[in-house]
């Protein structure tokens, strides 16, 4: 039987044979499977030139829309609640300067002999810091102890060099 003579009803149509793919596909990927359509740019339909041109459509492969560094970035998500009113506070105070300053001292003093500056600036220091709030009360009370720890050496050695010179007589 030829194809231009005509078949009994009861003799099904012959499937038609899928066309292998071709190597000139548009798209680059894994080459498709027996009977399944070839990777297809969206602009390309199935077929033929002459059925695109006649106006049929089929599904061309739909593939994401190309990535636009230009776009603006979505919506961000409402917060969870307002945050709370902004009120102004003062700066915190520093380090009062007259801790500092017999902290120092009464380093200093324990080598020298003016350790009594570290008990003056340390009870200066103590005073301002209750009344201010002020940082430093660690350091006022060590320039305190510290002054008296060098009046003591300086008393000690006024003893020592003072006995010192009476023995022998």
């Amino acid at each position: 039987m030829t194809q231009d003579e005509a078949r009994p009803a009861s003799d099904p149509a012959p499937e038609p044979v899928p066309e292998p793919a071709v190597a000139s596909d548009p798209v680059p990927g894994p080459s498709p499977e027996p009977g399944a359509e070839p990777n297809r740019l969206p602009d390309q339909a199935a077929g033929p030139a002459s059925e695109r041109s006649a106006g049929a459509t089929a599904d061309p492969v739909i593939s994401p829309p190309p990535y636009d560094p230009y776009a603006s970035p979505p919506p961000p998500y409402a917060p969870y609640g307002s945050p709370p009113p902004y009120y102004w506070q003062p700066p915190m105070p520093g380090t009062n300067g007259f801790a500092v300053a017999a902290l120092v001292v009464g380093i200093v003093g324990l080598c020298f002999c003016f350790g009594f500056l570290g008990i003056i600036f340390g009870n200066v220091a103590r005073r301002q810091i209750e009344a201010t709030g002020q940082a430093g009360a660690g350091m006022a009370t060590a320039g305190i102890v510290l002054g008296w720890i060098a009046v003591a050496w300086i008393v000690l050695r006024v003893l020592l060099v003072a006995g010192a010179g009476t023995v022998g007589y």
